[in-house]
């Protein structure tokens, strides 16, 4: 989702204008005026313009807005503001239940907007009291597999604080929300640019001729402080000034006594100074399941251990350049750019040490997939390790934005493709790694391979059973059992009931309902 509160762009370097509570833009972005969206207004041809929220920003005005019934949270940037390509295309593609996905974006009347899904249940900037069991089981773990994600594939937030954190589920899952100022880490995993984020909320960097050096462990000096407005109250620097909360880092931060126990060890980690020293996802992930580790800080400024920089995935070569790869989102964008040559990429050893530079367990999931003989669905099962959690099915070349696309696509008998990977056993594979109900799941599994002969029968059959259907328009009337079906035949001449008897969507239904036999009953009449 995004964050309705203000944000503003950066003033020049030096000046002491800055809010402590206000949003930090990136370097070269000017403040303008904003673009006003009427009531009614249609945008990106069907969301509907309801109202303007409130506590509007400079960077962005946010709107309500429905579609099909539906509420929608739109995002138009005021002109000069536009996050980087890079950032849009992972907005779009993620699928993450703790980061907000964008819906839609583009351009409308020269402003880029986003639109994303709506949540009712507010920020937790706007949560007055929250339980110790509410931070430990749902605020901590959802705010820590968000930012492994969002820094697994590169990228640093930035600006992580309560009103860009959003409450879904009834209050069980937390999103992260408002990747506005977010940026792409280089080869030493490092974010160079002027300090972005909220003052309030950020934790002290290293600076050089007014540029900072961000890392992942910049968000979880953010998450530290979020933990102890949540537990607080109140922010731990506020009604402070950016001069005022230098000087308390200067001095050294001293949690005030309602924080304690394992919290307290855990903020204490979170906010050390010294990025080599701050916890970061394996930390807070141990913590959760109840280990106890003392935070270890020493001096800031000493000489820092060497990251090791991220060796890039040679891909491949085409129309005479050469596609490297630096994170798991971009190499999942060309494996479905280039899917032939993704068959031989998955044979290479290369890939293995790539991807084990972000995720030891998914690199030992790859290992088995040179095992399959199928080569496409090697490919497929890649990946849905790679884009773990999310909808699209992105088969050969062929993207389906969701199961009912896909089913949809299916159910046309034009499609070889959709054809192809119901029958290779990788809709099976993709329903199991959504979770879908484990008995449906079998149950489908067996009706394909009862129904394997691949003609129209079988696959409508097999569209009924995904959509869930038990009825059938037949001559403008549906027919949910035979008492209905004998209703909706009844004055209709026999030219028209052997047309009927004898379409792919009727037998597949009377195989659906269990009529086999009544079915070649009608057939032989």
């Amino acid at each position: 989702m995004i964050n309705a509160d203000e944000t503003r762009a950066p003033g020049r370097a030096g000046q002491n204008n800055i809010d402590a509570a206000v949003t930090v833009a990136p370097s070269g972005v000017s403040a303008n005026t904003s673009m006003h969206l009427m009531p009614g207004e249609s945008i990106a041809d069907s969301y509907i313009i309801s109202s303007l929220m409130s506590g509007q920003g400079k960077q962005a005005d946010v709107y309500m807005a429905r579609k099909w019934g539906k509420m929608y949270a739109v995002k138009i940037y005021h002109d000069g503001w536009r996050p980087s390509s890079q950032i849009q295309d992972f907005l779009m593609n993620v699928r993450h239940p703790n980061i907000a996905h964008v819906v839609e974006c583009g351009d409308y009347q020269d402003r880029y907007f986003e639109i994303y899904d709506y949540y009712p249940e507010g920020t937790l900037e706007k949560e007055a009291e929250v339980t110790s069991a509410s931070i430990h089981e749902v605020i901590i773990p959802s705010i820590n597999e968000g930012l492994n994600e969002l820094h697994k594939h590169g990228i640093v937030h930035c600006d992580i604080k309560p009103s860009n954190l959003f409450y879904a589920d009834g209050k069980k899952r937390v999103v992260i929300g408002d990747c506005g100022v977010s940026g792409y880490t280089n080869a030493n995993g490092k974010l160079i640019d002027v300090a972005r984020g909220t003052p309030e909320y950020a934790p002290r960097v290293r600076t050089l001729l007014w540029s900072a050096a961000m890392s992942p462990a910049y968000d979880y000096g953010s998450f530290g402080l979020v933990l102890c407005r949540m537990i607080l109250g109140h922010s731990l620097f506020s009604g402070m000034s950016v001069e005022e909360i230098s000087r308390a880092w200067e001095s050294g931060i001293e949690l005030p006594s309602q924080i304690e126990g394992r919290f307290s060890n855990l903020i204490k980690g979170l906010i050390i100074e010294d990025e080599e020293s701050r916890w970061g996802y394996d930390e807070v992930k141990r913590w959760l399941e109840g280990e106890y580790m003392r935070p270890v800080s020493r001096d800031p400024y000493a000489r820092p251990v060497k990251e090791r920089p991220k060796k890039p995935l040679i891909f491949g070569r085409f129309d005479g350049e050469t596609l490297s790869v630096s994170s798991l989102h971009q190499l999942a964008n060309a494996i479905k750019a280039h899917w032939e040559q993704a068959k031989k990429v998955i044979k290479r050893r290369e890939l293995i040490d790539f991807v084990q530079q972000f995720d030891k367990e998914l690199s030992s999931g790859i290992r088995q997939l040179v095992l399959l003989h199928d080569e496409d669905a090697a490919v497929f099962r890649l990946l849905l390790l790679l884009e773990k959690g999310s909808p699209q099915i992105f088969y050969c070349g062929k993207e389906y934005q969701d199961l009912p696309s896909y089913v949809n696509s299916l159910a046309s008998g034009r499609d070889q493709i959709a054809v192809k990977f119901l029958y290779s056993g990788m809709l099976v594979a993709y329903l199991r790694e959504m979770q879908y109900d484990q008995a449906q799941v079998d149950r489908l599994e067996q009706l394909i391979k009862k129904n394997s002969n691949a003609d129209m029968t079988a696959i409508c059959t097999i569209c009924f059973a995904l959509q869930g259907k038990s009825s059938i328009n037949i001559f403008g009337k549906t027919v949910d059992s035979l008492d209905t079906l004998i209703s909706a035949i009844a004055g209709h001449s026999t030219k028209e009931i052997d047309w009927m008897i004898s379409s792919d969507q009727f037998k597949a239904w009377f195989y659906r309902m269990g009529y086999e036999k009544e079915l070649r009953h009608m057939g032989e009449l």
